[in-house]
């Protein structure tokens, strides 16, 4: 099966996230706001990005009980396919 096409912005997220799961062995999910910290983008862009991610089932948003994004976790689909990039 083909991978869908990804832009570059979701090419960087997706390393991000993945080296975060390396780095706590998978034991903890990311923070939105390190995330949009750590790569100095446009968060509008970023979230934007992050919801077709979602979309598409390679991450989870978990939001907090107003609906603001809290964390992201790659999905174990997300993790094949942000390997196979």
């Amino acid at each position: 099966m083909a991978i869908r096409r990804v832009s570059r912005l979701q090419k960087r997220l997706l390393r991000w996230l993945v080296a975060e799961h390396r780095r706590t062995q998978g034991g903890t999910a990311s923070s939105h706001y390190d995330l949009v910290k750590a790569l100095d983008g446009d968060k509008s862009n970023i979230s934007h990005s992050l919801h077709t991610l979602e979309a598409r089932g390679w991450i989870v948003i978990l939001r907090t009980a107003g609906g603001q994004a809290n964390s992201i976790d790659l999905t174990p689909e997300g993790l094949k396919n942000a390997s196979e990039i």
